[in-house]
């Protein structure tokens, strides 16, 4: 088993056992002086493993407006009591064009993985009470079901759930403004994904990965290398299908090994004990051991946004990073 260099900027190596997390700094700077995205950045809130975990993804098309509670509030309740109501880590998103509001048949787009594996199907419904037929107990057990067609293109959402966050209205519209203009590939308008401090966010499907505090340059960034089988390592909140110690754990070993290639996670094997967490991963043909666990709580900090309050977090520790030999 080798081990990896120290760098001085917080990678792990055999040289330090107590790294922290990566932080980047928001580009954007919202106008409100309490707002929650420019208390997390001010106060250094590292991103970096905080994406929700999420393996099968509900994108359904509507308009809009979307209310504080949407996707409640707005899909029939049989629908949403049917799938709250299924076993498995699911989350229902809206979406929408970015120019085009008009809706006469409803484009749903399912997406699974487990951060190995990976299907997306996509097909249009006359109502949305249609999709209560949906086999989710075993969509959410990763078998792709007979709807709609297969499909391989690339899909990003950014959040612009106003009515949720003010802040995922004022720094992510501009993002889908920049990316809309590019027109580098298929982006729409989402509702509430979570982690609205970190604002901007953009969800990659179909690998589900977490980009946040981006402004337009570095969502195209993001975009453009997503596009090229590459990841945006410093706009990566995490890969919402791995529990967050094993976030941090694949974050931190493609900082200090630069390798970016989405689709190369091999395996992925977690044993807690107690506050540490051990993650072994495969990224490639290269295996490795990271030990992780949370930091100390980080200066709390209020906000103004959606009902406000005050926001205690914690980084993530890096104790040891390790190659392991064949």
């Amino acid at each position: 088993m080798s081990s990896l260099p120290c760098h001085s900027d917080g990678v792990v190596g055999k040289a330090s056992t107590q790294c922290l997390s990566e932080f980047v700094a928001n580009p954007q700077l919202s106008r409100r002086p309490h707002a929650c995205t420019r208390q997390s950045s001010t106060t250094g809130e590292s991103m970096v493993g905080r994406a929700g975990m999420t393996r099968l993804w509900v994108l359904i098309e509507h308009p809009g407006p979307w209310p504080a509670s949407a996707p409640d509030d707005i899909l029939p309740v049989a629908l949403t009591e049917k799938i709250y109501a299924t076993q498995g880590r699911i989350r229902v998103v809206l979406i929408r064009r970015p120019r085009n509001r008009q809706v006469l048949t409803p484009t749903c787009v399912l997406a699974w993985t487990d951060g190995t594996r990976q299907w997306m199907r996509e097909g249009s419904v006359e109502r949305y009470e249609d999709l209560s037929v949906l086999p989710f107990e075993s969509m959410a057990a990763g078998v792709e079901p007979d709807f709609g067609r297969s499909r391989a293109e690339p899909l990003f959402a950014v959040c612009t759930h106003g009515k949720k966050d003010a802040c995922c209205a004022e720094l992510g519209r501009p993002v889908v403004s920049a990316l809309d203009a590019a027109r580098i590939a298929d982006v729409w308008e989402c509702s509430h994904i979570g982690g609205d401090r970190f604002a901007a966010n953009m969800i990659a499907w179909p690998a589900a990965v977490y980009f946040s505090r981006l402004d337009g340059d570095s969502a195209t960034d993001a975009v453009e290398k997503y596009l090229n089988g590459e990841l945006s390592v410093t706009h990566l909140r995490g890969r919402a299908a791995l529990s967050q110690a094993a976030q941090a754990a694949e974050h931190a070993v493609r900082r200090v090994t630069e390798i970016v290639a989405t689709d190369v996670l091999g395996s992925v094997n977690e044993r807690i004990d107690g506050v540490r967490t051990t993650v072994d991963l495969r990224l490639g043909s290269r295996d490795f051991r990271v030990v992780v666990r949370p930091g100390p709580p980080g200066q709390p900090f209020r906000h103004d946004c959606g009902s406000g309050g005050t926001v205690e977090w914690s980084g993530w520790i890096v104790e040891h990073l390790h190659e392991r030999s064949h």
